[in-house]
């Protein structure tokens, strides 16, 4: 484990990319459809395998590294600035307002359960990951360089929005798909900025995880959509979705100036132990 602590962060990025992609492209849901699930249950269940995976492999890096101060995971530290997890709330106020004019009397709720459950799966899988333990190295490496600090939240975010160019194995619109590299920076930015601040990354993960989840609803078998309406993520080559996650950057970039160095500090002496 040392040796892996010593390995770039640069170089730690890639193998992570390579890895995880590695288990996203797992044919897990061709496997499901030939056991006769629906499409739906074949994708969703396959995705809540695959990021589960990620998770426990995650979770296994940070209790292995010893990292739980900086990654936001310790009983040492309090929930600090608790209102700061709001603000990303009006994402989930946009993603129910799709709902609204819909006809969602046929919808099961077994899969809406199972939409919530591979959504929330997925937060975690990649905050766990990238804010927990991307984020973290680079801190490591960083922290004491000029900017260091804010070059470590904004490295990890850009490393989690190319993180999303996977997409383009299943998705041949590809300005779609890098609007949603740009989109997912934003908010990953964001989502490392309030790791640090708050001290806490399992809020974060749950909101990661109700964004995704009230932005794929649209998506669920049986939804009548009685306005047409589309689902932000698949808009094309709509700018919409970078309009509505650029205050995340702005307003993290502000609070990333506020986050104190000799706390980032502290923590770090007490992790990588």
């Amino acid at each position: 484990m040392k040796n892996i602590q010593n390995i770039s962060p640069g170089i730690f990025a890639i193998i992570t990319l390579v890895v995880i992609s590695s288990i996203v492209l797992l044919p897990i849901d061709t496997i499901l459809l030939k056991m006769s699930l629906s499409d739906f249950h074949s994708e969703y269940i396959g995705l809540a395998i695959k990021m589960a995976s990620i998770l426990i492999i995650s979770y296994g890096f940070i209790k292995k590294m010893k990292i739980e101060p900086i990654t936001g995971l310790s009983s040492a530290y309090d929930w600090k600035f608790k209102y700061l997890n709001m603000i990303p709330v009006y994402l989930i106020i946009i993603g129910v307002s799709g709902i609204i004019a819909t006809d969602v009397t046929e919808i099961h709720i077994g899969n809406v359960v199972l939409l919530l459950f591979a959504c929330l799966t997925v937060g975690f899988a990649e905050e766990f990951l990238f804010r927990g333990v991307l984020q973290s190295v680079f801190l490591k490496k960083y922290v004491h360089s000029k900017n260091g600090i804010l070059i470590s939240i904004v490295l990890p975010a850009i490393v989690f929005g190319l993180f999303h160019l996977i997409n383009l194995t299943k998705n041949d619109n590809v300005s779609a798909v890098l609007t949603q590299v740009v989109f997912a920076t934003f908010i990953g930015f964001f989502f490392g900025v309030l790791v640090l601040k708050t001290n806490k990354i399992i809020p974060v993960a749950f909101t990661h995880g109700l964004i995704n989840f009230f932005f794929s609803i649209l998506l669920l078998p049986g939804i009548k959509d009685i306005e047409n309406i589309v689902p932000l993520e698949e808009t094309g080559n709509s700018i919409a979705p970078i309009i509505l996650t650029l205050p995340l950057l702005v307003i993290g970039l502000f609070v990333a100036k506020k986050i104190k160095k000799e706390t980032v500090v502290k923590k770090l002496n007490e992790s990588f132990n």
